[in-house]
């Protein structure tokens, strides 16, 4: 029985793959909503003194960045892409996600500082005078917190793209030290997770290691291939229940 090798003081410890890939899929989820509720909110307002009132004319975020919707789509894609691909493959789609966050964040935070004007209806009448324009603080906020989402999201997927979990993989057993050639699969700790190995190999758990069936009696020899050694059907001739 071989000892597990101690962890050095101070190691991380890595996170559950399976729990880890939903993370980043809710990350994924979460972003594609928080974006969507961005296009649809107020990004920028303008107040036009005129007769016979004030009025106020407004213009949302699909208007002031129209990139935010298929920012959402990239979302959904990014789910079914991560489903679908490993390796590197999973590396390109973290990276493409991780830059768009990054890209999302940067036109929230220019929504806040530099309102998009020109994004607001033209409506202006002989007498109206127009008041500089004002960011609303609900829409580009939006658009900073969905690019957080899609960049922690990114950012995860592509560093622990390795040991992501795949769609349908089938569970394959760590080999022992020096039998990679023959093949032999190490014993597994967790005694559920050897019951589950032993059906998927086609053998029965409930038996013994060598094979032979756990409710044969002790003492009595293994039947042969081709039935029982001796004794016709009915019984007699055979040597079971006769004495010595």
């Amino acid at each position: 029985m071989t000892t597990p090798e101690p962890r050095p003081a101070g190691a991380a410890r890595a996170p559950a793959p399976g729990r880890l890939f939903g993370a980043i899929v809710v990350l994924l989820l979460a972003a594609a909503v928080v974006l969507w509720g961005a296009s649809r909110a107020t990004w920028v307002s303008q107040v036009v003194e005129g007769i016979p009132a004030p009025r106020t004319i407004t213009a949302d975020g699909a208007t002031a960045e129209p990139i935010l919707v298929p920012w959402a789509l990239l979302c959904l894609a990014a789910v079914g892409g991560l489903l679908a691909t490993s390796g590197w493959g999973r590396r390109v789609v973290g990276t493409l996600v991780a830059v768009a966050g990054l890209w999302a964040v940067l036109r929230g935070v220019a929504g806040l500082a530099d309102p998009a004007s020109e994004a607001l209806p033209v409506g202006v009448r002989p007498g109206d005078r127009p008041l500089p324009a004002e960011a609303v603080l609900t829409g580009p906020s939006l658009g900073v917190l969905g690019g957080v989402l899609m960049l922690g999201a990114g950012l995860l997927a592509a560093r622990f793209a390795a040991v992501l979990p795949r769609l349908g993989a089938r569970y394959d057993a760590p080999t022992r030290a020096g039998d990679g050639a023959a093949g032999v699969r190490a014993t597994p700790a967790d005694p559920d997770r050897a019951l589950w190995e032993a059906l998927d190999e086609g053998h029965d758990p409930t038996g013994d290691p060598r094979g032979e069936p756990a409710d044969r009696p002790a003492g009595r020899a293994p039947d042969p291939p081709g039935g029982r050694a001796s004794g016709r059907p009915d019984g007699v001739g055979g040597t079971e229940g006769v004495e010595g």
